[in-house]
Order: structure tokens, then sequence, then C-alpha cells
């Protein structure tokens, strides 16, 4: 077993975040984008500094007073500062943000964060949308825009200005960014400046964020992408791993965009047959920790994978449907391959 590995374990996933941060490896410097590694994760939490990071271009300064504007199909326009928004109720919240492209494994552009800000329904609130709004229009001061539909905005959206207690940092969207749990992260808009309320959404721009499937036609349908999808990867042992004959505990996280996760299944012989994980408490929108122990009897090359079931009976794939060319909501199975002596 490598030493990564046997901190994990040493530790627990249920320990404390403060145990150990973890991992992050740069893989773009401009724009900034920045995996964690899941496999130094310790407690429930992704500390600030390794949390992930996706930016669309270079990070703006930072600004002077911080304004917000909301504008559009509204009845009352306004400019607001941080005292503005600090009148209304502060709102707190566990929740795992997930890049849409973000791979299978351990090493991932997605984090887990205790949010802490406003919710748009009240931000919203203060310039009264029209009723015959649909859309609203996100703008960051680095360029960067989206458009979500309304109803979602005013559900579970957030204007996020802290995560883990801490101030956001430079790269993660301060003074404040959006935030649409369970949904992938290209809508939650960093350096959040300028809020337009609209009847219609922005035009799109190519296929970037959209889903495209080959159709028996040989047409290529495009669609808005989905909630996250559910999904679990295994963080010990890693890939690579030798590990000692007899039952050893297999550990792991599951996170799913739309209800909580239901079950975890781990196999030690590729997906022939099943194990149900134990699974620790998890929140609405956070990952839950998982661990299983498998019994591994022969030495040699085994295989390890895992799959998660959330409470709409939504399962991961085995691989990757075949007519999808895109390549965003990655979710199948989670591979392992360890030798055991």
């Amino acid at each position: 077993m490598d030493r990564r590995a046997f901190i994990l374990l040493a530790a627990g996933l249920a320990g404390s975040a403060k145990a150990l941060r973890a991992d992050h490896h740069v893989i773009s410097s401009d724009p900034l984008e920045v995996e964690s590694d899941l496999a130094s994760l310790a407690g429930r939490y992704t500390t600030l500094e390794d949390f992930y990071v996706r930016n669309h271009y270079r990070a703006p300064e930072p600004a002077g007073t911080p304004l917000l504007t909301i504008e559009g199909e509204v009845a009352k326009p306004c400019r607001l500062e941080t005292s503005d928004l600090n009148r209304l109720a502060n709102r707190e919240l566990g929740a795992v943000l997930e890049c849409a492209g973000n791979p299978v494994g351990t090493r991932v552009l997605a984090s887990n964060g205790d949010w802490s800000g406003w919710s748009f329904a009240d931000t919203l609130g203060l310039a009264q949308p029209a009723k015959t709004a649909s859309y609203v229009h996100l703008f960051g001061r680095d360029g960067y825009a989206r458009s979500v539909d309304l109803e979602r905005v005013m559900s579970d959206g957030m204007l996020a200005r802290s995560l883990n207690g801490r101030p956001l940092g430079q790269n993660h969207g301060t003074p404040w960014r959006a935030l649409f749990p369970g949904w992938y992260g290209m809508d939650s808009v960093k350096w959040l400046e300028r809020i337009v309320v609209s009847t219609d959404p922005l035009p799109a721009v190519g296929t970037a964020y959209l889903e495209a499937r080959k159709a028996a036609n040989g047409q290529v349908a495009l669609q808005p992408l989905p909630r996250m999808q559910v999904k679990s990867v295994i963080v010990s042992p890693v890939s690579g791993s030798v590990v000692n004959r007899g039952k050893i505990e297999v550990r792991g996280l599951a996170w799913t965009g739309e209800g909580t996760i239901s079950g975890v299944e781990v196999s030690s012989d590729g997906g022939v047959h099943w194990s149900a994980a134990f699974r620790d408490p998890g929140g609405r929108y956070e990952w839950t920790p998982w661990r299983c122990l498998v019994d591994l009897t022969k030495a040699g090359a085994v295989e390890l994978t895992c799959r998660a079931t959330d409470s709409r009976g939504r399962t991961q794939p085995e691989k990757r449907e075949a007519a999808r060319l895109d390549g965003y909501a990655n979710n199948w199975y989670h591979r392992v391959r360890c030798v055991v002596v």
C-alpha cells in the first residue's frame, strides 16, 4: 500500500478537515485550471487552498468598492453594495461544485464546500423581477457570462461570499459569486458584477456546455446539460497500489445533483459481483463518504470498481453512452487496478 493510501486509511474520511489538506495539480496557468486530488482528502470539505479552479479568462484584479447591479425586466433596478447585501438573511449551505468536464478519477475538477452568502430569491427580490421574465443573465468582471432560467435562480440559487468560513479567494470569485447547488459549475459565475433579468436567454456560443448526441439520421442533436449526474469514485486504495491478501477497506466518495445517494456498491472482479458499501450521512448537495470491506484472496492483479445509485433511482453507467459526442457529464464506473501480494 502506498503512503497516500495509508494516510487516508489512518485519518478516515470522517475526520477533521484540518488533518490533511487535499493536494492540487495545476493543469493550465492562463486561464487558471487546477485539479483537486481526492486521494489525499481528509474531512468532508475541501480547503480553500485546494478547492478546484476552472477559470475561463484571466482572473480580474480586485475591485475598489464592490458593486452588484441588477437591471432589465425589473420594477426597481438597483446597485447594491456589501452593506446592502448584509441586510439580507445569511444563508449557509454545504454543496459539491463540479465542472461539467470533470473526468472520472481522483484528480478532479470537483470539490465540496461549506458556502455562506445570500439567497438569490432575496437578492433579486430587492429589484422585483417582472412576471414576464424567464431568464437571468449573469456577468462576471472577467468577461464571462451565462444565462440561467429564473425558476432555478429563485429556488436554490445563492450569491456566495465565503467558503469554509473564509472570504472567497481571488481565483474563487471574490467578493462574491453565483452558486447553483446540484448543477454543473459553468453557471456559477465568479466575480459577479451585473445581473440582467430578461425574457430571453443569451445567444449560444458554439457547442460549449451543450450535450451533443449523434442521431440515427447522422445529424448531431444538441441540448442543455442536465443536473450533475450520480457519481462515485474510489479514493483508497489508489491505482497502482500494492495491497496484502485478505480483507482491505475500500473508501470513496459519491454525489448526485438531485436527491441523495441511496447506495454504493463495490466489485473486486471487474463488475461481476457487487458488495454494498457503508455510507456516512451526507447532505442534500454534499458528497457522501463511503467504505466497503473487500476480501482479496488471490495474489496478482485485481480491478476494484464502484458504482452509486441515488434516491431518484439513477445509477452510474458502466461506460460512456456510444452516441455522446461531447466531453461533459462524465460518470461511468470508476475502476482502480491494484496488485495483491
